[in-house]
């Protein structure tokens, strides 16, 4: 951990210790093997926290180490651990680093085999590990499209909310509607695990979707259909624009200049992309018209 990093880590924790003293929870040493048991003493979680017959086992968990094996192997670990433990759960609670980059996908898939194995024994715990790696993708993506915008300055990112981050995402045509649709119902949820309140609903559910919304946007790869729509009307029109209409030779004379159908175009270019977000930019494309002409 580096420096930066390690100072969040201790005012974070003075923050969670402040807060739960108010609501009557004591911190337990994790050297106290009358009451830890080993196997959760031995991964050495960054907090544990006791209230009557309550225990709580606390991990910060840092967007820039998204990617990191051993701290998802820490999780990992430790739900395993407490598991079958009465009255016990785990929380993660995220610092919001500034991340340094995307990942490729195959980073992404473990990333979700990781978050998706915790989410076997606490799916709580996975929805809050497929969040920090949500807010490491967004946040690039947001970074990316307003390089020289000083609102996206490294310095303002700690401003930026959750949601704040998905809906600036949506309005810059970063994410799919599916997917913003997925992120904006797992706000609420993700905050009230975080901040150690109840919620309503099937959090294994939720969870599974916000793993597979994750696991489409989290690559480097991801292309938005919004994002395809751009790249598509800087090479193609609408042939009513400039091609040439006669009736008695069967419409428009294309001359070599199409007709293309935008879906065999987008699914030639972008063919890593989701058939979903391909479905989306070829709904929003054949509103206007079903062929297309090359600009060239």
């Amino acid at each position: 951990m580096n420096r930066e990093s390690s100072g969040q880590s201790r005012a974070r924790l003075r923050d969670l210790i402040s807060d739960y003293g108010a609501r009557g929870y004591a911190v337990v040493s994790t050297e106290d093997t009358a009451s830890i048991p080993s196997e959760v003493s031995r991964l050495r979680p960054d907090l544990i926290l006791r209230k009557g017959d309550e225990t709580i086992v606390v991990e910060l968990k840092s967007g820039a180490d998204s990617s990191d094996h051993a701290q998802a192997a820490q999780l990992e670990g430790l739900a395993g651990a407490i598991e079958h433990l009465p009255n016990w759960k785990l929380e993660l609670h995220w610092l919001g680093a500034t991340p340094a980059k995307r990942v490729s996908r195959e980073q992404a898939d473990e990333i979700i085999t990781r978050a998706r194995a915790v989410q076997a024994v606490d799916p709580g715990a996975a929805l809050l590990l497929a969040w920090a790696a949500a807010e490491v993708a967004l946040d690039r993506m947001i970074r990316q499209a307003n390089a020289d915008d000083v609102d996206f300055a490294p310095g303002r990112r700690a401003m930026q909310s959750p949601k704040q981050l998905v809906t600036i995402a949506q309005s810059l045509g970063l994410i799919s509607y599916d997917i913003y649709e997925t992120l904006l119902t797992s706000v609420e949820a993700r905050n009230n695990i975080a901040h150690g309140f109840r919620i309503d609903g099937d959090v294994a559910s939720l969870t599974g979707d916000l793993l597979e919304a994750i696991q489409r946007i989290l690559p480097e790869t991801y292309v938005s259909p919004d994002r395809m729509i751009d790249w598509f009307r800087q090479g193609y029109e609408d042939p009513a624009e400039n091609i040439p209409y006669d009736g008695r030779e069967g419409g428009y004379q294309y001359f070599g200049n199409g007709p293309y159908d935008a879906r065999d175009i987008l699914q030639s270019q972008f063919s890593d992309a989701d058939e979903r977000d391909i479905d989306e930019a070829v709904r929003e494309l054949e509103s206007e018209c079903y062929e297309w002409a090359s600009k060239e």
